[in-house]
């Protein structure tokens, strides 16, 4: 037989695919359907290292699947060229991008094709031709006039050194990542897109989409829909118009809480107050932070894990409307303008964030919401329905023995119950003096050091059991320490119900079963507990006593709050100021917008040999006057309009590119409505967790659009989603020029072939997991071809499969479908392996074992298994044959493993038909050696024998 040459097999098979256009996408079929997509890439100048490929062969190996199952299959592939890397290297070599991005994907495509893919390639798309923009550029005007375009100053990051704007990804530590510069927010005018109005349907629609649960969460966070209440603060400052302090809060139910306010630096309030000296004791001090936060990046500000800080507006006073109480303002940089108000009402003792701030800065700590807990089950009871709740008042006493550091605790004699003395509080009585008396009465202590009264307080809601009553325990903490050992006589009757326990502190946890006693952690060392949930309101007036759900919009209405929907999502900058992106088809009359008309369509970027940057912040195109001014009429009704200098956002063509996929060379519309129908929904799509937010809710987004525009029939673009692991380089870091560690997939191919890169990259581990690349580990997946190769040897029409390996065909066939369909190829790739050992040990396999083995590996080595395919006289290709199915009556064996025991120990196994009688199953068993040997000449006192599965000997 011939030698496995792989660069010759898989060389001639892409040309021959190719000529053939096997891979062609029929546009309409009475075929059912399977649209596959992968996240298509940017196409970069450094081309693809290996851990790119890993999603295009997952994608790739369904598809061939489905095909072979009889689908019309479309699994297209394109580029998303436009994009702030293609610019900066334009401006640093002084060049056009379409140069570079020629060259880039032409490289891409060369790499891809080596690797054996099965896309369609004329039906490939590119972000930076004109035919394909000129619809991004349609779309954009249908959101213009339906007003859902609009233009307003928004802040982008300006590198006063490189006179440029530079996009989130250029700033590292505040700073311009090309010259080290700090970077300024500074004003410039902006497309902006209302995604705003889509929130709702954004969020509602993700639980209609098969996708991780973890990328659904990041969506929703990013959308960040919350109820809440806007509520005035009047405030008294000196030189400021503005007279009130807006705040919107989730929790209006802890308004009685609150002991200062803090703004955002970029708050109107706060511009309006440094404009004169003398509204601000310590103005400098202010002026200088708000700089300061202003350079900030939104991620930097927001970490949960960075150190809160924060500056005194010193000479301004908030009034809580609540309680009229004047309370002290601050600014923070941990508070954005864009987000709720700018304002907002810290209430430290209900809120991690506040309480950090408070602690730091000395700030009061006020508790007005009390957990309450409700006995389900266990030693408190849940509740009698029949019965009415009484409300008591109880102490709840920590005594600790400061001689070795334990705690007085209380074991229930009647009832396993255990946690702290507790004792009833009358109407008038003192706190301190019950605990004691309670202490004194059921344990005889008497001498008690009163170290603090906790305003921490709790509620739980039980049977007493003892009383039989359903009980509202609100529960108040004192804490002691024992001063000695000193008691008095304890009453019969106390001493029949409790028994006294001393526990350490790391006990302690253990020990109690009561809600009270498990709270005590919380507040044992101090008071610096923060209960961040619902609970019943307390100082709080007379809303004292209500539940949380039910105060919040009763104080919201009571101060003249208004109840509102907030969303973290703010409306999309759509604009950048760059020359490498899709121009906006608007003109500007003075202040006027002037769509161009459809007819007009593409407005193409100007052909020019190089372009740099204005130095004012404007797009690069703002200094091309030629292309700027456009004359727009004839004789005296002529006159000069000027273009739109911004360039849309990469992710404009990227959010909805999968779209022109289905009818990519028509000059008439978007999509045919006849293709978009039976195309329908992406089926599968498969890219980074990267875009978990802004790609897949901008393309959501449009999708909804154009579907209320009647452009697409679905409410979804795509139904399916998987996310792809990292392949991190050998030294266990992210694959990178910088760090030196990227390996070249046409080096790879080059020494083990295409079908071996494919294999082992499925291989590796789970597809949704990172996992680091190991060259040498490669031999494997290298030997298992080699081994497949040889075992076209074996092949003779006139074999039979043995049983058991035709039973662990039909089991592969099953579990290699089952693993395809949902990613699990690492599983699909063993079960292939173990197939391929059990034909290994044959003298001669028939070929319809060996061709269905073929067509289970066809779509993860398309190359080997064609010319094999072809080797064994077919003349078709293997990836139009039909997909294998399982025979059912065959996927398990006739044969059963019966386990021996004697006196309950293993000591043989042996092999039955299924089915056989007891009796021959134990008469077999008791002839074996190794049981023989264990018995002996004892006679046994009882034989057990279930069916199939065990004979177990009792002597």
């Amino acid at each position: 037989m011939k030698k496995y040459d792989h660069k010759k097999i898989e060389g001639k098979w892409q040309k021959e695919w190719a000529k053939k256009k096997l891979y062609k996408t029929e546009d309409v079929s009475k075929k059912p359907k399977f649209y596959i997509l992968d996240m298509f890439p940017y196409p970069s100048g450094e081309g693809l290292h290996v851990g790119h490929p890993k999603g295009y062969i997952a994608t790739d190996i369904v598809s061939r699947m489905k095909r072979m199952q009889g689908m019309n299959v479309l699994h297209p592939m394109g580029f998303d060229a436009f994009g702030l890397p293609a610019e900066n290297y334009a401006i640093k070599t002084k060049t056009n991008p379409t140069i570079a991005v020629a060259k880039n994907v032409a490289r891409y495509k060369k790499q891809l094709e080596i690797i054996g893919f099965d896309y369609d390639w004329s039906r490939e798309v590119n972000t930076t031709d004109p035919k394909f923009y000129k619809w991004t550029q349609w779309i954009f005007l249908k959101l213009l006039e339906k007003g859902l375009a609009y233009e307003s100053f928004e802040p982008i990051n300006w590198c006063p050194s490189c006179k440029t704007g530079l996009a989130n990804e250029d700033v590292e530590d505040g700073k311009c990542e090309r010259c080290g510069t700090p970077v300024e927010k500074k004003p410039m005018r902006q497309w902006v897109i209302r995604i705003t109005d889509y929130a709702d349907r954004l969020l509602a629609d993700l639980d209609t989409l098969d996708w991780p649960a973890s990328i659904k969460e990041s969506q929703k966070n990013w959308i960040g829909r919350s109820e809440g209440a806007e509520i005035d603060f009047a405030v008294e400052a000196k030189k400021v118009d503005t007279k009130k302090l807006k705040v919107f809060t989730t929790r209006p139910d802890t308004l009685f809480g609150v002991t200062y306010i803090v703004v955002a630096p970029e708050h109107a309030f706060v511009t309006e107050l440094l404009k004169h000296k003398e509204n601000l004791k310590n103005h400098g001090e202010v002026v200088k932070y708000v700089a300061h936060a202003r350079v900030m990046t939104e991620i930097e500000r927001t970490d949960a894990k960075k150190d809160k800080t924060g500056v005194k507006l010193d000479g301004v006073t908030a009034k809580n409307p609540a309680n009229g109480e004047d309370v002290p303002v601050y600014v923070a940089d941990y508070v954005l303008a864009d987000y709720g108000t700018g304002a907002v009402m810290a209430v430290p003792a209900h809120d991690e964030r506040d309480f950090a701030f408070a602690k730091k800065y000395g700030l009061p700590v006020r508790h007005v919401i009390e957990p309450k807990f409700m006995a389900t089950e266990g030693h408190d009871a849940s509740l009698r329905p029949e019965l009415p709740i009484i409300r008591r008042e109880v102490v709840c006493i920590v005594v600790r023995n400061p001689k070795d550091d334990t705690y007085l605790c209380n074991s229930w004699k009647s009832f396993d119950m255990k946690g702290l003395f507790t004792g009833g509080i009358e109407e008038g009585e003192d706190l301190v003096d019950t605990a004691r008396r309670e202490i004194l009465e059921e344990t005889g202590y008497k001498n008690l050091k009163h170290v603090r009264t906790s305003p921490i307080a709790i509620n739980v809601l039980f049977y007493q059991r003892v009383k039989k009553q359903n009980r509202h325990a609100h529960f108040r903490f004192v804490f002691f320490d024992l001063v000695n050992d000193e008691r008095a006589p304890v009453s019969e009757e106390e001493s029949a119900i409790h028994e006294i326990v001393w526990k350490k502190r790391s006990e302690l946890k253990d020990f109690f079963t009561v809600y009270e006693g498990s709270f005590i952690p919380n507040i044992l060392d101090n008071d610096d507990y923060v209960h961040v949930n619902d609970g019943i309101l307390a100082h709080s007036g007379h809303f004292d006593r209500m539940e949380s759900d039910k105060a919040r919009k009763a104080i919201t209405e009571s101060v003249g709050g208004k109840w509102v929907v907030k969303y973290k999502l703010k409306d999309w900058v759509f604009s950048r100021q760059r020359y490498w992106g899709e121009p906006f088809p608007v003109l500007h009359d003075g202040s006027t917008i002037v769509p161009v008309p459809e007819k007009d369509l593409p407005v193409e970027l100007p052909k020019v040999s190089s372009y740099e940057p204005t130095g004012t912040g404007e797009s690069p195109l703002a200094g091309i006057s030629k292309w700027v001014d456009v004359k727009v009429g004839k004789g005296k009704k002529a006159k000069i309009l000027k273009r739109e200098t911004n360039t849309m956002p990469q992710w404009a063509g990227s959010s909805w590119y999968y779209l022109r996929y289905m009818d990519p060379h028509n000059a008439k519309k978007l999509v045919d409505s006849k293709k978009e129908t039976y195309w329908n929904q992406v089926d599968f799509y498969v890219g980074g967790a990267e875009h978990a937010t802004r790609h897949l809710i901008y393309a959501r987004f449009w999708h909804k659009f154009l579907y209320d525009i009647g452009v697409v029939s679905t409410l979804e673009p795509f139904k399916k989603l998987q996310s792809v692991g990292l392949i991190m380089g050998e030294d266990g870091r992210k694959m990178s020029k910088r760090f030196g560690n990227v390996v070249n997939p046409d080096d790879v191919v080059s020494i083990y072939g295409a079908d071996t890169l494919r294999v082992y990259e499925m291989f590796m581990g789970p597809f949704d997991q990172a996992i680091t690349w190991s060259t040498q580990s490669m031999i494997g997946s290298r030997r298992f071809i080699e081994r497949v190769w040889n075992l076209s040897l074996r092949v003779d029409k006139k074999a039979t499969l043995p049983k058991e390996v035709d039973v662990l065909l039909n089991k592969t066939v099953k579990k290699v479908t089952e693993d395809m369909e949902v990613l699990h190829h690492n599983t699909a790739v063993s079960s292939l392996m173990i197939l391929s050992n059990e034909f290994d040990k044959l003298t001669a396999m028939p070929q319809s074992a060996y061709e269905t083995f073929l067509k289970l590996l066809a779509p993860l080595a398309p190359h080997i298994t064609e010319e094999v395919w072809h080797m064994l006289g077919n003349k078709k290709s293997i990836h139009v044959s039909g997909w294998p199915v399982a025979d059912e009556t065959k996927l398990e064996s006739s044969d059963a493993t019966i386990v021996v025991q004697v006196n309950g120990k293993v000591r043989a196994t042996f092999t039955v038909t299924k089915g056989l009688d007891k009796a021959e199953v134990e008469k077999m068993a008791l002839a074996l050696d190794e049981v023989k040997k264990w018995v002996g000449n004892a006679t046994p006192r009882k034989i057990i024998v279930i069916p199939d599965k065990l004979v177990s000997i009792v002597l």
